[in-house]
């Protein structure tokens, strides 16, 4: 636990450069703000407010509460109306705080990373508060539960938790969280010279050697595209399958399971990203989308993750300099009674694996989702593997979220 504000731990790293707000102290600009709260970050996921605009936005919100640090004022608590800005839905965060108060607050900074002098200007904006609100944050390895909890003891403001749940996920799995998952892929010796090959090589092998892929029985076709070539018509087509099932993923989760629009698409059409889609087919009718999933092989325009986690994370693992690093955003089906899921997979590994790719990928799961989509991914490529060895999904990092009713004294 630190004994240094967070102004003086990036005085050396960063400039802060302020926007004055009245006669109060300055506000600390987004860039500083966004280095402060993610310093020693040990997640998957950036802490805090995602973009700029949101930022603006928040600091100029009367709502919003600040803590004063050399100087300087930094949000640290928002109201959950702007929730998305730090990925939370906000309806469903309002909904299962409901029976808690209607004050419903996000934190903005991480608790365990506060010197001594800011968890007291904390812990007096939530003690002093006109009555008691529902707290929303994030817990990686306890370390928010423990610091907040020692925090609100040491004043003698009471708080409990309500469990975020999801009765239809594994025992032990029920509390809301988001789990990020890694596999492999790397091409056998004797395919000679490996190469680093990116998602739009693996898109040119498939143009001129594979082509869309028809099950035996004629009633599904499987292809794969990159971004830029998809069609505004089809991104649409996509964004719909999309929003519709990826909504379902969220019962008893305060994250917004699905991006807005706008950050769907622009990811989906990137030059960057390879499109593997499932088309249901049909007599005189236009072929029906039922499934699908996308790459990203550009991890630096991910701007929810923690860069440098993913980054220590490669390197962890070995990866040699001819190893494509990727992200999946999610798999997407439709759900017709018979699993489609596997068919994308198969064929965008098989399109992989017979360029000449070897590849790490990473991919997030909620509590819910990680009972089936490993084992989905892992059946998928295991089975479609000829020419690289295949090594199957395994947890690298977990991420909980919770919901605290915090206000009145200790009896």
């Amino acid at each position: 636990m630190s004994n240094e504000s967070f102004a003086e731990k990036e005085k050396n790293i960063i400039p802060i450069e302020a926007v004055e707000r009245g006669l109060e102290c300055p506000v600390v600009d987004f860039n500083s703000y966004a280095d402060i709260c993610n310093y020693r970050n040990d997640g998957s996921r950036r802490r805090g407010i995602l973009s700029e605009e949101s930022y603006d936005e928040i600091v100029g919100d009367p709502g919003t509460s600040f803590i004063n640090s050399s100087n300087c004022r930094i949000p640290v608590l928002i109201d959950v109306k702007h929730g998305l800005a730090m990925g939370y839905d906000a309806s469903r965060c309002k909904e299962y705080a409901e029976e808690l108060s209607t004050d419903v607050k996000i934190l903005t900074l991480p608790v365990h990373e506060l010197n001594e002098d800011e968890k007291n200007q904390l812990a007096d904006i939530l003690a002093t508060s006109a009555d008691k609100c529902a707290l929303y944050f994030s817990d990686h390895n306890n370390d928010e539960s423990i610091a907040l909890g020692e925090m609100l003891d040491k004043v003698g403001v009471r708080h409990t938790e309500k469990p975020l749940v999801d009765h239809r996920a594994a025992k032990g799995d029920e509390q809301a969280g988001l789990f990020l998952y890694s596999c492999s892929t790397e091409q056998s010796e004797g395919r000679g010279e490996r190469k680093r090959l990116s998602l739009r090589d693996v898109q040119d092998y498939y143009d001129k050697n594979i082509g869309p892929f028809i099950t035996p029985d004629g009633k599904t076709e499987t292809i794969l595209n990159m971004g830029d070539r998809i069609s505004d018509q089809q991104a649409e087509e996509l964004w719909l399958l999309y929003d519709n099932k990826f909504d379902f993923l969220g019962e008893g989760h305060p994250i917004s399971m699905q991006d807005s629009r706008e950050d769907f698409l622009k990811l989906l059409q990137s030059d960057s990203t390879l499109l593997a889609a499932t088309y249901a087919k049909e007599e005189n009718v236009d072929d029906k989308l039922i499934c699908f999933t996308y790459f990203n092989d550009d991890i630096d325009s991910l701007y929810w993750l923690n860069q440098e986690f993913l980054n220590e994370k490669f390197a962890s693992s070995g990866t040699a300099d001819y190893i494509t690093n990727m992200f999946t955003p999610g798999l997407v089906s439709a759900g017709l009674g018979r699993s489609y899921a596997s068919l994308p997979i198969k064929v965008f590994t098989r399109a992989c694996d017979e360029s000449g790719l070897s590849s790490s990928v990473m991919y997030e799961n909620t509590n819910f989702s990680k009972s089936y989509v490993p084992r989905i991914v892992d059946a998928a490529i295991g089975r479609t593997c000829r020419y690289t060895v295949y090594k199957p999904s395994e947890l690298v990092d977990k991420v909980t979220y919770r919901l605290w009713s915090i206000g009145g004294e200790g009896e």
